[in-house]
């Protein structure tokens, strides 16, 4: 099983929306401010590769996924069973009930994760090194393993060493961070609940980078419908989605951001909670997107402290 990686364990609920429905956004949206941020940017610019079970036809994702490929063992390039089009939808979708963090932002869809949920290392290495020649900002990985590959950590090494920031979920069995969230050239997530709270399932050990909403998170899934999941899986595009508002606006500013400017953004900007500092349940805390998308590689910028209703104050 060395050779595999796999979707961690998750339950879906489906979400029934009538056509009348209009346009809104996910509670983790509204709750964490993204929507006053779409003033600023909508991710305009920033390229981003799910690397996942693929990517559906979804109408709230028409025209933001740009690019579909292909690593998998199926004969579809196209996700068939859901994952990766909710992960998508975090990210970026355009339209509809569960809007994305980021919709102006541009996705290339890898599939690597077949109709099973399996996948190979082989497979990871190849996407994230096309991920350089696809030109991306951002790769988001919501899978894992037990044991690292030394071929995926090549290629993730490559990718980060050409500037791409790499976000991938902890994981989902309560115990160590999987990899490839494990490896020091990624920004491993954790997940938390709807009062700010570290999700049961969440993994935890010193690689946590940071936490981010992972509980009941509605977004695009097949069928043109909608899903309502809870995983690691949900809370690492949170977070790419948060960075490339924070990558879109360093960029029409003229600045690039490499992996470690990413990662003093994060640990200067994140909402300290848990133990003080970084700790193994929420890395360096909450991501807080205002304070991120004001933050100055000189001098923090106090910002818009975020707002998560029934939190409590550490």
């Amino acid at each position: 099983m060395n050779d595999f990686v796999h979707l961690p364990p998750y339950r879906v609920d489906l979400v029934n929306v009538p056509h009348s429905a209009q346009e809104g956004v996910d509670w983790a949206v509204a709750s964490y401010g993204i929507p006053a941020l779409w003033k600023e940017t909508h991710g305009a610019g920033v390229r981003v590769a799910v690397i996942d079970s693929g990517v559906a036809p979804h109408p709230a994702l028409q025209g933001v996924v740009v690019d579909y490929r292909n690593f998998s063992s199926d004969s579809e390039v196209y996700d068939t069973l859901g994952h990766g089009t909710h992960v998508a939808g975090v990210i970026g979708a355009k339209t509809g009930v569960a809007k994305g963090i980021a919709p102006g932002v541009q996705i290339v869809s890898m599939k690597v994760l077949g109709h099973s949920g399996m996948g190979s290392n082989d497979a990871v290495a190849h996407a994230v090194n096309h991920s350089v020649d696809a030109k991306v900002d951002i790769v988001c990985m919501s899978l894992g393993s037990p044991r690292p590959s030394s071929k995926v950590h090549e290629a993730i090494r490559h990718a980060t060493s050409q500037g791409i920031l790499v976000v991938c979920a902890a994981g989902n069995d309560g115990g160590a961070v999987n990899y490839p969230a494990a490896f020091q050239e990624t920004i491993g997530v954790g997940a938390v609940d709807k009062n700010g709270n570290v999700c049961e399932f969440s993994c935890r050990g010193k690689e946590i980078t940071v936490a981010a909403p992972g509980q009941d998170i509605t977004s695009t899934w097949l069928a043109d419908g909608y899903a309502c999941l809870s995983g690691t899986s949900m809370a690492a595009p949170f977070v790419a989605g948060v960075l490339s508002l924070y990558v879109s606006a360093a960029k029409a500013d003229g600045r690039k951001v490499n992996h470690k400017d990413a990662l003093k953004a994060i640990s200067e900007s994140s909402r300290d909670v848990g133990a003080p500092g970084k700790d193994p349940e929420y890395g360096w805390g909450l991501v807080d997107p205002h304070k991120l998308l004001n933050y100055s590689a000189t001098a923090s910028v106090d910002g818009v402290t975020i707002f998560i209703p029934g939190a409590k104050i550490l």
